[in-house]
């Protein structure tokens, strides 16, 4: 005995030494790969990301410069009128958590024509100035510009509108050749650092729980191994003892059996029941010994009997274990009790079937609670259908002149989506977001809506802004499917010349792509305010031309055949079947 102890006490330092050493190295190569491989890469993106904020930023306002030139090129304003409304439009641009990040403009003298911070500058001849490190940035500006049109420069500047506080800063700057101006902005490096070095704080802190989670798991699982080997060591020392015991659990496991809730029956090969225990009373009405020698069609309904009898054969034929086997049965009494079996084969030493082990339990109020769980879903779906008819109507009721355009797009676009062979889920989906694509226009000024001339240009970006206005009042409703995402995107081009995201083909759903289609060929065929109907066959020449650049190739087939062949008739003012 000092010997089996001896060697269980070797087996359990082995043991030890085999999870502590994996846990460790591990540790190791994850606090490798977190501060030496990942973080770098991740600084690097963040830094690069900024970076590119910033250029976005000064484009997005570069290009309000050229709006103004615009302007003054169509004779709308002078140079001087188009310039002071930039200046002031520019001046009071503010963005960045505190709304204090800024943009400036000079000139290529370098003369500052507007610093919002630094109004001592504006009008001055910078070619001088310099900052604490006694650098010409504004003549940096302008050498950046010269050579490349536009790109970065590092300099010391003060922090946003505080001139006593100088902070490294590094600007994106572009040129706008037309009038000679140099517009910018910046970020400080301070605030990118700052938040780079909050970043690896945190994970340090996630590191730091993940070593103390995994050291108290190699712990555990060591303290437990050695329990584990007492206790097979235990076990040894008290063979008799259990073997004692497991008679005492074969009579406690009997007793159990025949306490359960559950029915256990065991069955011959040809599926006569030739054990029972007691709970077949409480479930069927039988004593145990009246279901003896009984099959599983002796006691279901018999209108399940007829059709059961081969399935019942199939299962004794084919020996394998029964999962979720349902029969709605009839007891003594005539009561209906649905029962699931499940059971398992049972074979002799020579592998010849004797018959099942298996178990019965009462699903009855589960079915019945599937029932009305069915009912209740259903009821649900139609208030969904009723809230979203409601809401496509409150939209239209806006806009008489394009009543039923959303009800046509939907019955147009279903039919796409068939023809493409989307799942009913999908179809589902695609109804409501069709139903609901112009929800934004409850917004809009009425006689944007009604007017019987063509949109001015301001007119026009305020329509546009529907789909977005779309999203918002969408994206907190929680659908089973992306439909505040789809009518956001059901004015986008698959070369992302289309609003208001400019998305192309791969960020765009298919969903969306459908529409896009079948909103495109329904506007150009109905009248408008401002137009008559150009015709269903203008529609589709219009979609075949933009198929594959502007449209989705297979969406735009599809449209196509469906109204040749006459399969979908976008002038029916019936509702979309799509659920028939």
């Amino acid at each position: 005995m000092v010997m089996l102890e001896k060697k269980f006490t070797e087996l359990s330092h082995k043991t030890s030494r085999r999870i502590a050493l994996p846990a460790f190295f591990t540790l190791v190569l994850f606090v490798t790969a977190i501060f030496f491989v990942l973080m770098p890469q991740l600084e690097e993106s963040f830094l690069a990301r900024k970076k590119e904020m910033i250029r976005e930023l000064t484009e997005t306002t570069w290009s309000l410069l050229g709006t103004y030139y615009e302007r003054e090129q169509n004779g709308e304003l002078t140079r001087a009128e188009a310039q002071k409304r930039a200046v002031l439009r520019i001046h009071n641009l503010r963005y960045g958590p505190e709304k204090k990040d800024y943009f400036w403009i000079n000139d290529m003298v370098p003369r500052v024509i507007m610093h919002p911070y630094r109004p001592d500058l504006d009008g001055k001849d910078v070619t001088n100035f310099t900052d604490a490190n006694g650098k010409h940035l504004f003549v940096d500006f302008v050498k950046i510009v010269q050579q490349q049109g536009a790109g970065y420069v590092d300099y010391l500047w003060q922090w946003k509108d505080e001139p006593a506080r100088i902070s490294p800063k590094m600007s994106y700057v572009k040129g706008f050749k037309p009038w000679g101006w140099i517009i910018g902005t910046g970020m400080y490096t301070n605030d990118v650092y700052a938040e780079i070095a909050e970043i690896r704080n945190k994970l340090t802190v996630i590191s730091l729980g993940i070593l103390l989670v995994v050291s108290l798991l190699s712990v555990y699982s060591i303290r437990q191994t050695i329990l584990a080997d007492r206790e097979r060591l235990g076990i040894f020392k008290e063979r008799e003892t259990l073997m004692k015991s497991l008679e005492q659990s074969k009579e406690r496991y009997r007793n159990l059996i025949e306490t359960t809730s559950d029915w256990i029956w065991e069955s011959d090969s040809s599926g006569r029941y030739t054990y029972s225990s007691p709970r077949v009373r409480d479930l069927l009405g039988y004593l145990p010994e009246e279901i003896l020698n009984k099959t599983l069609l002796d006691i279901v309904s018999p209108q399940q009997a007829r059709t059961f009898i081969s399935t019942f054969n199939d299962l004794i034929l084919a020996q394998k274990a029964i999962n979720g086997l349902e029969n709605i049965c009839l007891g003594k009494s005539g009561q209906i009790v649905v029962l699931e079996n499940n059971a398992v084969p049972i074979f002799d030493d020579q592998g010849a079937f004797l018959g099942y082990r298996g178990i019965a339990r009462d699903i009855t109020e589960r079915k019945v609670a599937m029932e009305e769980l069915k009912k209740s879903r259903d009821e649900l779906h139609a208030s969904l259908e009723e809230t979203v008819s409601s809401l496509s109507s409150t939209a239209e009721k806006r806009d008489p002149y394009t009543a039923g355009h959303q009800l046509r797009v939907d019955l147009l676009a279903c039919a796409i989506g068939k023809e493409l062979g989307l799942s009913a889920h999908q179809l589902e989906g695609l109804h409501i977001a069709a139903l609901l694509h112009d929800i934004g226009k409850i917004t809009l000024p009425s006689d944007y809506l009604a007017k019987p001339s063509r949109l001015s240009k301001e007119e026009k970006a305020i329509v546009r802004c529907h789909s977005e206005v779309g999203y918002e009042i969408l994206k907190n409703i929680h659908f089973p499917w992306p439909v505040a995402e789809i009518v956001y995107q059901h004015h986008e081009h698959l070369d992302g010349s289309g609003y208001p995201r400019g998305l192309t083909a791969k960020e765009m759903l298919l969903e969306a792509k459908i529409i896009v289609v079948a909103d495109v060929v329904e506007a150009m065929s109905s009248h408008r305010p401002y137009r008559a109907s150009l015709g269903i066959d203008n529609a589709l020449d219009a979609i075949r031309s933009g198929r594959g650049t502007l449209y989705h190739a297979e969406s735009v087939d599809a449209c196509v055949r469906l109204i040749k062949e006459g399969k979908v008739d976008i002038c029916s003012k019936d509702v979309c079947p799509v659920f028939l």
